[in-house]
């Protein structure tokens, strides 16, 4: 998307922004008064939104956003235009989830240049930025982390992209405006603002591989007070890390809801919260099946005012989650067996935010304090361990003219691991109206787990024990990065942006000897640095009623102590897209794409390359139903390593939009 220069009051953004669906028809423009908006830029191409009628996807409207970016969440939870931030930010929106069919995070998120999905045994699975995955991407929803990373139980596929507006991914250290485990990059969903007037949305899905999902979405504003609820299921016979067939299955639901309210004209109060329930089931060994059970439940409650000649921002979050291990013979676990002992995690936090212009500076302050707590029985000392994290941030932006520079930093302090101050500087330059520039140099860093720091251990029939470390260092990284933009014509856009990130203090675990009853003995120590490094290139434009893109990323990521490659990260990555939209019966939509992942080394083994074809049409038979039809891996392919659930899958899927406003 488009990088043109705006104009923005920084101030009311956000009230704005989120009050735009909320309030009755008769009080936009004293809201919409508040925040000025010029462009200053060129023209971009803008992709058309889903075939589904909505007052958003008219064509005029279409034409507008080709010069009205599309915004991000940056410092202290605030919404800024993409325009102001100097770091490679792709924004995927609700036409790119309609366009795929993908109901979970890493189903879209695989797709993109520069992104691997990397198993992670037994069964979970990440996303890969530039190299770096696991606990060194840092994903959000709504600005807050998802749960599980407390007890180290991180799986992209568990994020459902129900209710979603949008999805932000922002490549390189975001430490700054996030904290810890944004080494890599940050990946955040964003929920969708409540409607104005009452609204029903639901769709179901089913295909091969088990597929079988469906959702439903109620919005409306009443009485000044705007809400959104949304839940969902969805299962598969496939679990996307584990090579295996048979008793396999995947399933999820999900509830997420959202409320706000403006109050007297100025204080912006809002309440959200999500519950998420999953059952991961695959064949062990034996006759037996191993069974995954998670629980999560998350929300916070913000409000925003006007304040000081600025904006205050307050927020409290609470987050729980559960996740428990069985095995049984049959479909169902049996009390007791295998890792029965369940795991859980606790954190609450609560952030204050201040955000002022003072001129041509527009300027973040901030604080945050949160309280993490883990029991995990058996694993760590004590059968449990708490930490407090107290953080500091400040961020400028400071335009001149066509020049945009942003300076920030953040402290850190972890009581169980000490301190990490991470800076980053950038600058933009819109050197004419086709051409902008941008340059980034930012410090990320990664604090040690609970389990890297308590961990406990015993396996006495291996004849070893693994121990945490209480002086484990933070993981650090520097980050650099050069690219430009070019706009040549309203529907044409050329990017490309050579990177390179290296870390220090990787946590690795080391044989340090063995202990008077003779057991070897393993530990968690900083010993560890890797350097990832390459470049992206994307070409994107639009032609009539229909839309393209190429996309590829050259990657080289090696460990540095040993010259190894990075497992699971293929050097050669690339993407191409069409999508056409006609106005034949109701509206008909077509999207079709390619994706290439070259070849990756697994340990001593090669992951062969994949190439997946996936494509969906989408035909309106009246304006408020929508059917679908799509195959995901047309071509059929099964390379060495890549687990069953890339197999080819066709699909078919009913949608119902219904508005009052459309009445």
């Amino acid at each position: 998307m488009a990088d043109a220069a705006l104009r923005v009051d920084p101030v009311r953004t956000t009230l704005v922004e989120a009050s735009r669906r909320l309030r009755p028809l008769a009080l936009f423009p004293l809201v919409a008064g508040l925040l000025p908006v010029v462009a200053v830029g060129a023209q971009v191409p803008a992709r058309r939104d889903s075939v589904v009628r909505d007052s958003v996807v008219r064509d005029s409207v279409t034409r507008a956003r080709m010069t009205v970016l599309p915004v991000v969440t940056t410092v202290g939870q605030r919404t800024i235009p993409l325009s102001q931030t100097t770091a490679s930010t792709t924004v995927l929106d609700s036409s790119e989830i309609s366009a795929t069919a993908s109901v979970s995070a890493n189903q879209l998120l695989r797709q993109l240049p520069g992104l691997q999905e990397v198993a992670s045994p037994p069964s979970k699975t990440t996303i890969s930025i530039r190299g770096l995955d696991a606990s060194r991407v840092l994903v959000l929803i709504d600005g807050e982390p998802v749960a599980g990373a407390l007890i180290d139980n991180r799986d992209i596929g568990r994020l459902s992209t129900i209710a979603a507006e949008r999805i932000e991914v922002t490549k390189g250290p975001s430490s700054v405006e996030f904290g810890s485990d944004a080494l890599g990059g940050v990946i955040n969903l964003v929920t969708a603002a409540p409607a104005r007037t009452l609204t029903v949305d639901a769709t179901g899905r089913a295909g091969g591989l088990g597929r079988k999902e469906s959702t439903l979405d109620i919005s409306n504003t009443i009485g000044g007070v705007g809400f959104r609820v949304s839940g969902g299921w969805r299962q598969t016979d496939r679990v996307t890390a584990v090579d295996a067939v048979g008793s396999t299955l995947d399933r999820v639901y999900d509830l997420r809801g959202d409320a706000r309210k403006l109050v007297g004209g100025r204080v912006l109060l809002r309440a959200n919260g999500q519950f998420a329930r999953e059952r991961q089931r695959w064949p062990v060994g034996g006759g037996f099946n191993g069974f995954i059970d998670d629980l999560g439940t998350q929300g916070f409650v913000e409000a925003q005012t006007p304040a000081f000649g600025g904006t205050l921002r307050a927020r409290a979050f609470g987050q729980l989650f559960s996740y428990e291990f069985r095995q049984a013979q049959g479909d169902v676990p049996i009390e007791g067996s295998a890792d029965s002992l369940a795991q859980k995690e606790r954190l609450g936090r609560a952030l204050l935010a201040y955000t002022t212009t003072l001129g041509a500076h527009t300027l973040d302050l901030g604080a945050q304090y949160s309280r993490r707590t883990m029991i995990a029985p058996e694993k760590v000392e004590g059968d449990s361990a708490n930490d407090q994290v107290t953080e500091f941030f400040a961020r400028d932006a400071w335009t001149l003219g066509g020049v945009l520079l942003t300076v920030g930093a953040r402290s850190t302090n972890g009581s169980l691991w000490g301190n990490a101050i991470s800076p980053s500087v950038g600058a933009a330059w819109q050197a004419t109206p086709a051409w902008r520039l941008r340059a980034n140099l930012a410090r990320g860093f990664r604090a040690p787990s609970f389990k890297e720091i308590r961990y406990t251990f015993l396996n006495a029939g291996g004849g070893y024990t693994l121990e945490g470390n209480p002086d484990l260092e933070p993981e650090r990284s520097w980050s650099t990065s050069l690219g430009f933009a070019w706009t040549p014509r309203s529907s044409v856009r050329v990017e490309a942006e050579a990177y390179r990130n290296a870390v220090s203090d990787l946590i690795d675990t080391r044989f340090v000897g063995t202990n008077a009853s003779g057991f070897q003995v393993y530990r968690n120590v900083n010993v560890a640095s890797a350097r990832t490094e390459g470049a992206e290139t994307s070409v994107t434009w639009l032609f009539g009623s229909m839309d393209a893109s190429l996309g590829y990323d050259y990657l080289r990521a090696r460990n540095l102590e040993t010259g190894d490659v990075l497992d699971g990260r293929a050097k050669h990555t690339a993407r191409a897209r069409w999508s056409g939209r006609w106005d034949a019966w109701h509206g008909i939509a077509t999207d079709l794409s390619a994706r290439y992942t070259g070849k990756a080394p697994i340990g001593d083994l090669t992951q062969d390359a994949f190439l997946s074809v996936d494509t969906q049409g989408r035909v309106n038979v009246s304006p408020l139903v929508e059917l679908s039809l799509g195959v995901s891996n047309l071509l059929g392919q099964k390379p060495s390593l890549w687990t069953p659930a890339y197999e080819r899958q066709v699909f078919a899927g009913a949608r119902v939009r219904w508005s009052a406003a459309s009445r």
